[in-house]
């Protein structure tokens, strides 16, 4: 079984354009990632405050 995340072994030292470019990346990784986590909280917040409402407005 061999595992696709696997680091390869025969990698070439980076260049100076090439490190640039990979903490660039890294940078934009990391921004995304706390996008998404950003945007599930606020959806679970909207929703939340929506199932509320619906509540409120039955129990008049």
């Amino acid at each position: 079984m061999t595992d696709k995340r696997k680091k390869k072994t025969d990698h070439h030292p980076l260049n100076e354009s090439e490190r640039e470019e990979l903490i660039r990346l890294r940078e934009e990784n990391r921004l995304l990632k706390m996008k998404v986590l950003y945007e599930k909280k606020l959806s679970a917040l909207l929703l939340e405050e929506e199932a509320e409402a619906r509540k409120r407005r039955r129990s008049f």
